[in-house]
Formats: C-alpha cells, structure tokens, sequence
C-alpha cells in the first residue's frame, strides 16, 4: 500500500511538472508559480485517496462485516469505522487547505495574492469549485464526527451514504459542469467517482481486515469480487463516455490529456484482465493473508495510479472546450434543439439520460432473472407492472419528453410526474422485495440480510408512517415551485438529477405505502391506504392549480441567471403560456396516476375480503361437516 501511495504522489509531481505554465496559458491566466502549480494536484489527490479510504471502510463495515446483537458492530466492523474516523481527518484538513490554492489556480493568482482576507472571500464569493470543497468539508465534518461515536451498524450505513455524498459537490463544478455534452459528462461523472472510491476504498479496507485477522473468509472474498466486477463494469462504461466529451476519439493520440485518457483506458483493461485471472484462482476457499496480496497488490497499484491520472486531468482544460464555438443551448443544456416539441420528436428525438436510463434497464434485466430463477409460479400481472414502469423511467427520462425538460417548463413537468407518479405506482405493483427475498438467500450478511435489516430499522418505520409519507409527497411540489428552490437549482444539470432523484424516491415510498404488495414495516389497513389517496388528490389539483394561475414565470427569476429566457427559445412564445400547459400536464397525469392506484387498490381490497369470506365458509362447512359426523 505505501509503494501504490508513493506511485501516485510521484505520477501527481511528474505530470505538474511536465504541464508547467501551459494550461494556464491556454484558459487566458498567469502562472500561479510553483507552490500552487504542485501543490494543487497533490493536494488533490491527498482528497482523493484519504476520501476513497473512509469512504471504502465505512462500506466496508457497513456491508461486509457482521452485525452484533441489537444492531451494534462486530469487532471488524468497529475497526474499520475507528480507521474511517482517522482518515475523515486527513480529508477534512486537506479539504479545507486545498480551498485557497485551488482559488490560486482557476484564478492563475499565487497564494501572495489570494490570501488577503478581503480579497480572497471576494474570489470565494464568485468562484464554484472552491465553494465546493467547502461544502464537502462540512459534510466531511459531520462523518468524522459521527465515526467517533458510533457503535451501531445503522448509523454507519448512513455514515457510508453521507461519506458518498461528500465526494459529490466538487464534481458538478469542475471541467465536465460547462459546454457541451455537459448533461452526460456531469451524470457519468457523478457515477464513476463514487464507483471507484468504493472499489479501492473497500480493497485497502479488505487488506487490512485480513492483516488483523490472518485471513479473509471465503464469503467476503466472493462479495468482494462481485463488488469489484460491478464497479469496474461502471467505472469503463462511464469513463469511456466521460472521455469521449471531453476529448474526442480522434484527439487520443495527440497531446498529454489523450495520453492520459489512453492510459486510462490500459489501467482499466489491466484490472479487467486481473480481474479474470486472480479470482477465479484465490476466491474459491478461505483467503489467506499472502494469497491476497497476491491477489490485491497489483490492482491496488494500477487503482491509486489511475487515481493519480485523473488527478492530473484535472490539471489539464480538456480539448474538446478550448477553441471550439458552443451555442447558447449546448452551454446551458449541453446540447442542441433541432424544433418545437412536435409529437414526431417527442417519441423520436432520444438522448440517453446516463443515471435512469442504465436504472430502468437494469432493474428490467434483475426482475427477469429472479423470475427466471424462481422455482415457484410469479403472477404475470406483476411482471407486466414491473417492466412498464422500466418503460416509463425510460420514457420520461431519455426520449423526447427527457430531452425537452430542461429546456421548457411544460416538458420539465411532464417528465417530472412520469417519474414522479406513474412510474413508481408501477413499479411498487411488481412487489420486487417480496421476489428478491425468495430469489437471493439469505442469513449470510448478504444483500438480502442488508435489506432486512434497513427494512427493520427505525428510519423505515419512521417513512413509511402514513403522515410522514404523505407530506413528503404532498407537500415536496410546493417546496420546490414555490420557494424560489426550483429558480436556483435550473440552471444547473446536477440539479436536475438531485430533483429527479429525490421526487421518484419519494413517489416510491408513497406509492409503496398506498398501493404496494410488498409488506410494510407496519401494518397498513386498507381503508388507511385509500383515505391516503383521497387526501393527497386534492393537494395536487391545488398544486397544479396554482401553477396554471399563477403570473410569475417559475424557473426564470434572477438566481437562476433567467434560464429559460437566456434560452430563447422560438417556439415558446409565452413562458406563462408554457408554464400553464405543465400544471395542467401535471394535474392530468397526476390524477390519472391516482385513480390507477385507487382502481388497483380496490381490486386487491375485493379480492382480499372475497378470499376471507371464502375462508370463513370453508370453515363453518367443516364445521357442520365435524357434527354431522358427530351425530
């Protein structure tokens, strides 16, 4: 692990000092000098390893360690989030001390320069990224806190989910955040960053694990893998298109970014090939300690050297944005609009939305296989809710309607309430737990133990009370629209994702609490569910209503530089005109959405009484049938 960790500083220095003064020089600035010219980049992957390592220990005791009685930690898993706390430390200092040398470097200013106090928090004020690392420490700062005091095996979930989130904010402002093709560089960025620190950060976790304990069991080793062949799948799939925006295909074999993004792609072909021949060896039996260094060595060094790499990318303004002309629409959307929204382009007029789009093929592709692998018979008509709510993921996301979105409010709207309403109305009619639970086995820490015990735990009593969902649901759209959230978050694509993220998630859960198969953590009688429906009818057509009435254009006010009026677009004459079209979008999917929920709820409420009622009979015939014979 040193000699990964001295590879990666060295490849860090080299390629600073081989770029010098040049890419500065291209964007327009002055040299930085020396001190932030080297110290930037190191700075940066002193981050980037110290967060790939808490953030890999905290996976790694949340999801690979067994649980102790009442939820606390085992032994392992205590150990690996004491590390997670040491490491949190690292990251939060170097977080906070990469703040002015990264002003220095997008400003092309020395630290003489920038730390002034009043002209430093001048810069800060006008610059993203470095406001980004700040955001990031804060959070950093809730993890290596809550690592000191945990003992328990829920709170260290959450913590692996805050220490994943903490990597995010300083990649929606660097290079993949502006011109265009942005919407797709942004999304596999947001992907392939996490997808790697959870691979490597679960690797040293794993190495250490079996330093302490002389051995690594066979079940860990076969998780571990399954990890690693996912993340890598990942990592080229999003790297390759990453790549592909920020330098074309035909730049590769000319200057030191296509170097860099050639020597990606071997770093990556070498873990796929170790991949194949070391764990099909070693990961049949218990693992030992020099079996997996074997084993371990040398994707770790080609890991921390493909960390490195990225890191001097950064560095470097990607070919594809230096001297080349972009339009307004593919600054701000990241790609061009060919004409109105006609029903043709609606259905014809695609571009792959890289988080959903994957999602929704996916979860289609697992449903399919554990209904293959089911031994008992899998009612069709739950497939078919299940694949046609995939279908409307896709549709709401990458044809026509997803590429519109951002671009005009009625079309956002639309999308919104596919994803928001339909969809997972659908979806939670498929019962996917209930198949994964009789699919996977269980009782091995797996992923089926995992589910279970989120699904136990008191977070999901807490969501899944009846109150708590609905005003999540009922009441997100007003704290959106009507707040001025929605006129600073337009204008970014990341922004975009984290609504569509949050409002499906949300749709789910209550979608799950009023009309799901699948058992919920506490009992929900059916007239509960239907008064539920009921109640959250009349909010949306008072959501909607507001929309369709309203004289202020939602999405164009000043935080959000006047979005839709930068865009210009021809076609839209009126953006209230356009803004009263969405709610009236709204409310029609909306409703219709609803009423399938309160049709289906009615149906299986039918069927469950008619299969009491039968029940009762039969007893009361068995009854009469036991004196009969009596007499």
């Amino acid at each position: 692990m040193a000699a990964a960790g001295v590879l990666g500083v060295g490849l860090v220095v080299v390629l600073a000092v081989t770029a010098g003064g040049a890419p500065y020089a291209e964007l327009g600035n002055s040299d930085p000098g020396a001190v932030v010219r080297l110290g930037t980049p190191l700075l940066r992957f002193v981050v980037d390893v110290a967060a790939t390592l808490c953030t890999g220990s905290l996976v790694f005791a949340a999801c690979f360690t067994e649980r102790g009685s009442g939820g606390r930690l085992s032994a392992g898993g205590y150990a690996a989030v004491r590390w997670a706390a040491r490491w949190a430390v690292l990251w939060l200092v170097a977080a906070l001390v990469l703040v002015p040398f990264d002003v220095g470097d997008t400003t092309g200013q020395g630290l003489a320069e920038v730390l002034p106090a009043g002209h430093f928090f001048g810069l800060l004020s006008a610059l993203e990224e470095p406001r980004a690392w700040l955001v990031t420490a804060v959070v950093v700062l809730v993890v290596a806190v809550g690592t000191r005091a945990t003992l328990r095996w829920p709170t260290t979930v959450a913590l692996a989910l805050l220490s994943v989130f903490a990597l995010l904010p300083p990649l929606v402002t660097g290079h993949a955040s502006s011109q265009a093709g942005h919407d797709i560089a942004t999304t596999a960025l947001l992907i392939h960053v996490p997808a790697a620190a959870v691979w490597l950060g679960t690797l040293v976790a794993l190495v250490a694990y079996a330093l302490r304990t002389g051995t690594v069991p066979a079940v860990l080793a076969r998780r571990y893998s399954r990890l690693a062949t996912g993340c890598w799948l990942v990592l080229v799939v999003t790297g390759v298109l990453d790549a592909t925006i920020l330098a074309p295909v035909g730049q590769w074999w000319r200057g030191t970014y296509g170097a860099l993004v050639l020597a990606e792609i071997a770093v990556a072909l070498g873990l796929g090939v170790l991949g194949l021949r070391w764990r099909r060896r070693a990961l049949g039996s218990d693992v030992s300690v020099t079996m997996l260094a074997r084993l371990a060595g040398a994707e770790l060094v080609l890991l921390v050297g493909g960390v490195a790499l990225a890191v001097g990318q950064t560095h470097l303004p990607p070919p594809a944005f230096v001297g080349h002309a972009v339009t307004p629409e593919q600054t701000l959307l990241g790609y061009d609009l060919t004409g109105p929204p006609t029903w043709a382009r609606l259905a014809g007029d695609w571009r792959v939305d890289v988080l959903f789009g994957p999602l929704a093929v996916l979860l289609a592709v697992a449903y399919l296989v554990g209904v293959r692998r089911l031994r008992e018979r899998w009612p069709v008509g739950r497939t078919v809710c299940w694949l046609a709510g995939c279908v409307v993921m896709v549709v709401a996301t990458c044809s026509g309607v997803g590429r519109y979105a951002p671009a005009m409010f009625s079309m956002h709207m639309a999308s919104h309430m596919l994803l928001t309403m339909l969809a997972p109305v659908l979806l939670v009619l498929g019962a996917p737990l209930t198949l994964w639970g009789a699919v996977v086995p269980a009782g091995d820490g797996g992923p089926v133990d995992v589910l279970r015990a989120v699904y136990r735990s008191p977070v999901a009593r807490v969501l899944t009370h009846p109150m708590v969902a609905l005003v999540l649901f009922a009441g997100s759209p007003f704290a959106l629209y009507f707040t001025g959230l929605f006129d600073a978050a337009v204008r970014f694509h990341w922004a975009h994702t984290a609504i569509a993220v949050w409002f499906f998630a949300v749709g789910v859960l209550f979608a799950w609490v009023v009309v799901g198969v699948d058992p919920l953590p506490r009992r929900m009688p059916n007239l509960a569910r239907l008064g539920m429906l009921l109640a959250a009818m009349p909010t949306d057509t008072v959501f909607a209503a507001m929309v369709m009435t309203t004289h202020t254009v939602i999405g164009n006010g000043p935080a959000g530089d006047n979005q839709y009026q930068a865009l210009a677009l021809p076609w839209v004459h009126s953006l209230l005109a356009d803004q009263h079209a969405g709610g009236l979008i709204a409310l029609i999917i909306t409703e219709a959405s609803l009423m399938l929920a309160i049709i289906f709820l009615l149906i299986r409420w039918s069927a469950t009484e008619y299969a009491a009622d039968a029940a009762t009979e039969r007893d009361i015939l068995t009854q009469l049938q036991h004196r009969v014979a009596a007499r």
